[in-house]
């Protein structure tokens, strides 16, 4: 397998992961709002640390595809970015205390990171399937 297959696969995995921890995230944060008590905040608090890890390595595994070509790294950077951005947020505030704003701000950026994250993931897809697969042609050759 190729070096850019395997961080086609690993841009894949991990920006799934992103959507996927973050549909965790918001079923973690609404158990709190439901129910104030202190282990729904905690495990949302601590899966939020998988999620911004599967930011990092998205692109990560993005970078590893596009060697040399870096232009193609732009989206994955983004996302991780903006991740990063939304993490230190998270930190910043009490989720019903005096920095509540900040908090907000971070909810706001989950749906621009969820798009990010489903983009990416699905243009890393696209490049999987179009590349050809070596196994064929090895096979074809006889």
């Amino acid at each position: 397998m190729s070096r850019q297959r395997i961080g086609l696969w690993g841009t894949v995995i991990f920006a799934g992961a992103s959507v996927v921890g973050v549909m965790v995230q918001l079923y973690l944060i609404g158990g709190y709002l439901f129910d104030p008590d202190d282990a729904w905040l905690d495990a949302h608090k601590d899966f939020g640390k998988a999620v911004h890890l599967a930011y990092v390595l998205t692109f990560i595994s993005a970078l590893v595809a596009a060697w040399p070509k870096w232009r193609l790294a732009l989206w994955p950077f983004v996302l991780a970015v903006i991740g990063s951005i939304q993490a230190f947020l998270a930190y910043g505030g009490d989720v019903g205390g005096g920095n509540a704003g900040l908090h907000a701000f971070h909810a706001a950026l989950v749906p621009i990171v969820v798009i990010l994250a489903l983009f990416i993931g699905w243009a890393a897809w696209k490049h999987i399937r179009a590349m050809p697969d070596a196994t064929m042609n090895d096979a074809a050759r006889g």
